[in-house]
């Protein structure tokens, strides 16, 4: 086999803005689409395993979940978290993709010697990657845990009962002020 050749495109890299705004999108096009099974998934987790008889589980495999969910609560219960996972996929996939040429660089000058001919070695992807995805989780993990919290909340046998966090912001604010802001994370 004949050695895989490298095309100059002649294509500039796209500036930092850029890269994270098609970053952002991209993810948050994803969230929405998948969000119905997350939030099954969540229901699941809490859920848990039960030490009762298996018939007194409300939820049974995750499309099973989804059905009960929107039977029970309504099609839109699916989408429950909506807002802070596009805040997530905003924050974690814009920065973690939008971040990794210019961390990969910075690293690429100290380990590769700087030398911008070289090829950019394994651990220095390695590094970027591991810091880029550190930095992204670190700022995001607030929007995933109130993502949480909103998928985790049912529908209240009772009508008259509210739920705890009635959106994401409100979400937001109570944690901060209920478990303090280091809560969040």
């Amino acid at each position: 086999a004949a050695p895989a050749m490298k095309q100059d495109t002649g294509a500039k890299p796209l500036p930092f803005y850029k890269l994270f705004c098609a970053s952002a999108f991209s993810a948050s096009f994803a969230e929405i689409c998948t969000l119905p099974f997350d939030t099954g998934k969540v229901r699941l987790q809490l859920q848990g395993n039960t030490s009762g008889p298996a018939s007194a589980l409300k939820y049974r495999g995750l499309i099973g979940t989804v059905a009960t969910i929107a039977k029970e609560e309504g099609p839109a219960a699916l989408w429950k978290g909506w807002v802070p996972g596009l805040h997530r996929q905003c924050l974690y996939g814009g920065l973690r993709i939008g971040l990794y040429d210019p961390v990969k660089n910075a690293v690429s000058s100290v380990i590769d010697g700087g030398s911008g001919g070289s090829e950019t070695s394994f651990a220095t992807k390695v590094i970027a990657a591991l810091a880029t995805g550190g930095i992204g989780i670190a700022i995001a993990n607030p929007t995933d845990l109130v993502k949480v919290r909103l998928q985790a909340q049912g529908r209240d046998a009772s009508a008259s009962a509210k739920p705890k966090y009635p959106g994401a912001i409100a979400a937001y604010k109570i944690i901060a002020k209920e478990e303090g802001v280091t809560g969040l994370w």
